[in-house]
């Protein structure tokens, strides 16, 4: 009987143990889980009107990206001082948040090129490449 009341407790504890595994502690989100490659030190920058197109749209990219930051930042301070181990939770809707906004900025940026896209297509049409003879014989 001693025997079966010690398989029970290190059952008991094992499944204890188990349990504290599965409650796995979220881990602190990083800035590079969100932000594309190459854009992690992006910093903000007015945008002159005498810039060139290119580097307007590169800098408004830059711009995007450097704000998110400081946002992100912010919202990690802020569950950096929360206490008693409740910031898992907040780190976790920090990491839920920033990915669904870059989630959108990922679908407005591909709805920007179809639109380009279909643009281009409407106004390649109206300039076909036929020639037409316009002098008979």
């Amino acid at each position: 009987m001693k025997a079966g009341l010690r398989k029970l407790i290190l059952l008991a504890v094992f499944f204890a143990f188990l349990s504290q595994c599965v409650k796995a502690e979220v881990m602190r989100p990083q800035w590079t889980e969100f932000c594309p490659k190459g854009l992690e030190n992006a910093e903000y920058k007015e945008i002159q009107w005498f810039w060139p197109e290119g580097t307007k749209s590169t800098q408004a990219i830059y711009n995007y990206w450097a704000q998110r930051r400081v946002e992100f930042n912010r919202g990690l301070a802020e569950c950096d001082s929360i206490q008693g181990g409740v910031n898992n939770s907040c780190y976790d809707d920090l990491r839920k948040r920033q990915l669904f906004v870059t989630e959108q900025y990922n679908k407005d940026i591909q709805q920007k090129q179809i639109s380009n896209q279909v643009w281009r297509d409407a106004h390649d049409k109206g300039s076909s490449p036929i020639m037409i003879n316009i002098f008979m014989k």
